[in-house]
């Protein structure tokens, strides 16, 4: 490859007539047109076609269950008055009540025993189980956890005090009877206290 400034590089100049061809060439699509079909053919459906499927699938489903519902009734009917006579009992206001009050409110009660049964054992884990103290009691154990509290802070400090200041400490020197006799010869004549 020649470098962009050499002066010994030719330079290809085209012609109008070739810069023409070359986009008319680089222009052109060389691909081929396809007509493309539709998808499905379009049916047109006449106004009695629609009517004649709608009355198909709607209206007579409709019929067809209705029947079904009639010969079911009809079946049950006919096995009641076969296997057991009917007869018409009288209830009165006060067996009306006791009925009400067995099916309704005894039910609801039970529900409601049973819910609340259910809501104690789910949350009974979430309540505190702490004893209540009296105010004796409670003076009594406050007046307790601040006297060793205060105790075990002075023992602490005792124990400090011996390992770090009476530990370090040099120890007094202990001197003979006759070296205090020698120092005190050397004081009542002036010379000085050495040890």
């Amino acid at each position: 490859m020649y470098p962009e400034r050499d002066p010994y590089v030719p330079n290809k100049v085209m012609t109008g007539e070739e810069l023409q061809r070359s986009v008319d060439r680089l222009s052109r699509s060389n691909r081929p047109t396809v007509e493309l079909k539709p998808l499905a053919p379009r049916s047109i459906i006449t106004r009695e076609a629609l009517d004649k499927h709608i009355h198909h699938l709607y209206d007579e489903s409709l019929e067809r269950r209705q029947r079904e519902r009639e010969e079911v009734a009809r079946q049950m009917d006919a096995a009641i008055k076969k296997d057991a006579t009917i007869t018409v009992t009288k209830i009165t206001s006060l067996e009306e009540e006791a009925l009400v009050r067995h099916l309704y409110d005894e039910t609801l009660a039970t529900k409601k025993r049973n819910f609340d049964e259910l809501y104690k054992q789910s949350t009974s884990h979430y309540e505190r189980n702490t004893k209540k103290l009296t105010a004796k009691k409670q003076l009594a154990a406050m007046d307790r956890l601040y006297r060793e509290g205060m105790e075990r802070e002075r023992n602490k400090h005792i124990a400090l005090y011996e390992k770090y200041v009476v530990a370090r400490q040099p120890p007094p020197l202990q001197r003979t009877a006759t070296e205090l006799a020698a120092s005190a010869d050397k004081m009542t004549r002036g010379e000085g206290l050495t040890s």
